[in-house]
């Protein structure tokens, strides 16, 4: 039985960083909603790598499936399956692959890029057949950093973009805290090579005071510990000034859902069943 056709609109520009152009995947589901998801495409701080449709003939593009996703032109790798924006769509979301700048870019400028991009899917809501009131966002690792912080300060007159935020293993509740305890990470992560002042300002613990939209976090709870205490921090105090927070722990899971031995499909489908119902719930009309 063939799947509903997914129509793929590649590499549309929201701005320009250096020179450079910031560009989106425009994904829209066989039979929308209206809601509409963006998922900020980083992990390490690096965007882009993850692709999630191939050519089909000129000017035609091919949705890839959960089991067919590859980086740079690997053979499919079995833990991409939980980013799949494949039951998203099927659930009638409407998905935004956001790309942002790379290195040297430094890390408050990505947060920049993503705020642009928001901004401009917004803004640009009836052309794309989306609720401007409907909007979610979704990233892991990095990935989640940015979807946090960028939910909780895209705005315009006192007003969110973003009406619900999910991630699977966010970094970056206290980055000055995690760089001190664990300096290893700057060499990394070129991208944190910013001043005491610009990390401070923009680590999530300095940006959620004022509330926020509805956040899901997912994680494992054998990951790093610069991960696990910012998604402990979230999870502890998000709650104690009113946020809707849901957290799901995955025992027994490292970074990226793996194990010991190896990563498992259940902890991923786990992980995506969350991500679609909490947007179901925090998205309707």
């Amino acid at each position: 039985m063939n799947r509903p056709t997914v129509t793929v609109h590649p590499k549309l520009a929201y701005g320009m960083r250096e020179g450079k152009q910031l560009t989106f995947d425009h994904y829209q589901p066989a039979h929308p909603t209206g809601a509409s998801v963006l998922f900020i495409n980083s992990g390490g701080f690096e965007s882009g790598k993850l692709i999630q449709y191939a050519e089909a003939g000129p000017g035609l593009y091919r949705f890839l499936e959960a089991n067919e996703l590859t980086i740079e032109g690997s053979e499919p790798i079995p833990l991409l399956a939980q980013f799949s924006f494949q039951r998203l769509l099927e659930a009638g979301f409407t998905v935004f692959d956001v790309r942002h700048s790379n290195a040297p870019a430094t890390f408050d400028l990505m947060l920049d890029d993503i705020r642009t991009a928001i901004s401009h899917i917004h803004s640009h809501a009836g052309e794309f057949g989306i609720d401007s009131d409907r909007i979610g966002i979704f990233g892991a690792s990095s990935g989640g950093f940015l979807a946090i912080a960028s939910g909780l300060t895209a705005m315009a007159h006192q007003q969110r973009y973003i009406r619900a935020i999910a991630t699977y293993y966010p970094a970056g509740f206290d980055f000055p805290a995690d760089v001190e305890a664990f300096p290893q990470i700057l060499e990394g992560l070129p991208a944190l090579d910013v001043t005491d002042a610009v990390m401070q300002a923009n680590s999530i613990k300095n940006l959620y005071q004022s509330g926020g939209p509805p956040t899901l976090v997912v994680y494992g709870d054998q990951d790093f510990p610069f991960i696990l205490n910012p998604c402990r921090s979230i999870c502890t105090e998000f709650p104690k000034i009113g946020i809707g927070t849901k957290c799901v722990v995955i025992k027994g899971a490292a970074h990226e859902f793996m194990r010991e031995d190896g990563y498992r499909l259940e902890d991923g489908e786990r992980a995506q069943e969350e991500l679609v119902q909490w947007f179901q719930q925090q998205l309707a009309k």
